[in-house]
C-alpha cells in the first residue's frame, strides 16, 4: 500500500513537472514578453533561467557560437550569456561579443525606444529598428542559412536606401559610431592597439613587450586579455621576466589588478606581479608580500623577447629598473 501511494505520488509529480515545462516559454517568447524581438539571440537555445522578482537571467546555448556577416564582421556568443532584464531594457550584459577592427567589444546593454533598439558596448552606442531583429541567426552561418534561404533574401533595409543584413546594420554602425564619437572614444578608436589602450588607463606602453597579437578589453568591468603571439622572457638588470602566452587582469585608470601571466625571478624563485598601481611619476609593482616603486620613463619603451631593451630602437638601453629592492622583503 506506502508502495502504491509513492508511485503515486511520484507520478503526480512528474505529471505536473512535465506540464509546467510544456507551458513554459521558450527564451525567444520571453524576450517579447519583455518587448525584445527574437533575433537578439540565434537558433540554438537549449533552456534559460529567469528570476522574476530581479530580472536576473541566463540563457544557454548547446555550445558557444559565431558567425560572420557579409565577409567582414564575427558576432560571438558565449554557452551562457547573462544580464538583467526588464520591460524594454537588457543590463548588464554579458557573453555577446562583436570584433571591430582587431578589437573584440563586448555589447553591454540594449534598450527599447518605441521601434528602435539602441545597443551599447560601454562607450558608445548605436540605434537601429526594432524590425531588423525579427529573424534569428544561425550558429555557423548567420543569416546566410534562415530559413534555409540565402541572406539576399533575408536582407532587410537598414535605412530605406540601404539592403544589407540586420546584425551587419549593428556592426556597422557600432563602427562608424566609434569612429565619429567624442574626441575619448575617437581616441579608443583610432588606437585600437593594446599599447594605445595602456595609455588611456594613465600607463606607459613599457609594461607589455612588443609582439601582442590580439587583446579583449571589457570597457564595462576593465577585465582584459592579452595574447602574445609566443611566450616571451628576457633579462633585465641581472633579473629574468617572463611573460606566458595569455596575460590577463582588470584594469581601471592608474591601476592593474588581479594580473596573472608576468613573472619575475628574485632569487631562486619566479614571483608572480599581481598589480601595478600608478602614483604620480612613479609606477609600484607588487608580487602581493612586496613591492617596489620604479619611475614611469623606465617603461616608455616596449622591451623585445629574448633582449628586452638591448636590442629597443637597434640600440643598447640603460634600463632604470631595481627589482634588487623586492629581495629583502623576500628574504624574511
Amino acid at each position: 500500500m506506502a508502495w502504491t501511494i509513492i508511485l503515486s505520488f511520484s507520478a503526480f509529480v512528474l505529471c505536473v513537472s512535465a506540464h509546467y515545462n510544456h507551458n513554459k516559454p521558450s527564451v525567444y517568447e520571453s524576450l517579447q514578453k519583455y518587448n525584445f524581438p527574437v533575433g537578439l539571440l540565434p537558433k540554438g537555445a537549449t533552456g534559460y533561467s529567469l528570476n522574476q522578482a530581479t530580472g536576473e537571467f541566463s540563457a544557454y546555448l548547446n555550445g558557444s557560437c559565431s558567425f560572420t556577416l557579409e565577409n567582414s564582421y564575427e558576432l560571438k556568443y558565449k554557452p551562457v550569456i547573462k544580464g538583467v532584464i526588464s520591460e524594454g531594457r537588457l543590463q548588464k550584459l554579458s557573453g555577446v561579443s562583436v570584433k571591430v577592427v582587431v578589437m573584440w567589444l563586448n555589447i553591454v546593454e540594449v534598450k527599447r525606444n518605441n521601434d528602435n533598439l539602441e545597443f551599447s558596448v560601454g562607450f558608445t552606442s548605436a540605434i537601429f529598428p526594432v524590425d531588423n531583429f525579427e529573424e534569428c541567426p544561425q550558429c555557423g552561418c548567420g543569416l546566410d542559412c534562415v530559413g534555409g534561404r540565402s541572406s539576399n533574401e533575408v536582407e532587410k533595409s537598414c535605412h530605406s536606401a540601404v539592403a544589407m543584413s540586420p546584425l551587419t546594420c549593428l556592426l556597422l554602425a557600432i563602427s562608424v559610431t566609434i569612429i565619429s564619437a567624442s574626441p575619448e572614444a575617437v581616441a579608443a578608436a583610432d588606437s585600437p592597439t593594446v599599447y594605445e589602450a595602456l595609455e588611456t588607463y594613465g600607463f606607459p606602453v613599457g609594461l607589455l613587450p612588443k609582439g601582442v597579437t590580439s587583446y579583449e578589453l571589457d570597457s564595462a568591468t576593465g577585465k582584459f586579455t592579452v595574447h602574445l603571439n609566443k611566450s616571451c622572457s628576457f633579462t633585465i638588470d641581472g633579473y629574468n621576466l617572463n611573460y606566458k602566452t595569455k596575460i590577463s587582469g582588470t584594469i581601471s585608470t592608474n591601476r592593474i589588478k588581479n594580473l596573472n601571466g608576468i613573472q619575475v625571478k628574485v632569487l631562486l624563485f619566479w614571483v608572480n606581479i599581481i598589480e601595478v598601481t600608478k602614483d604620480g611619476d612613479e609606477l609600484e609593482l607588487s608580487v602581493g608580500i612586496a613591492s617596489a616603486d620604479f619611475p614611469m620613463d623606465s617603461f616608455v619603451e616596449s622591451p623585445q623577447c629574448g633582449c628586452g631593451f638591448d636590442c629597443v630602437n637597434g640600440g643598447k638601453r640603460s634600463a632604470k629598473f631595481g627589482f634588487k629592492s623586492l629581495v629583502p622583503l623576500l628574504d624574511v
